[in-house]
């Protein structure tokens, strides 16, 4: 009788420990296709001042946001002389500036300054050259921070 408990509690616990690794191992799968199972160390990011300059430095440089400012004259913007234009961008391992968590707090931070009177904003964002989710969800915040800013 004592050996058929010992069994029963056995299976329970084994069983349970099974249920444990099922859900533990669902979990990690949804984590990786979401993309936020860990931080991956090749994905680092530069942000450009391109307020001088006409285009990005690094040829493998991906640009994922953009964020312009324009000057108004006369009520009639100036868009070939851009205030100032900021492009963020996805640079090889090794080349950038700013992981994922530490970019976006940067540019959000660019994001908020006062703009000179009589200014004009524009951004773009590029979605569909995003390597994950997390880096989708950073420049859709990024897109909400410039739109909630001007409402």
């Amino acid at each position: 009788m004592m050996y058929a408990i010992l069994l029963i509690l056995l299976v329970l616990v084994l069983a349970a420990a099974g249920f444990l690794a099922y859900q533990n191992s669902k979990l990690v799968s949804n984590q990786k296709k979401l993309g936020t199972a860990s931080s991956d160390p090749s994905l680092v990011y530069s942000i450009f001042d391109q307020s001088s300059a006409a285009g990005v430095e690094e040829p493998e440089a991906i640009p994922l946001f953009q964020y312009t400012v324009f000057a108004r004259s006369n009520e009639a913007v100036v868009v070939n002389k851009p205030v100032a234009m900021i492009i963020l961008c996805r640079v090889a391992a090794g080349k950038g500036d700013y992981l994922l968590a530490d970019v976006e707090r940067n540019m959000l931070d660019k994001i908020s300054r006062p703009m000179p009177l009589n200014a004009y904003s524009e951004h773009k964002a590029y979605l569909h050259r995003t390597a994950n989710h997390t880096e989708k969800e950073m420049v859709l915040n990024l897109e909400d921070a410039v739109n909630l800013q001007y409402t």
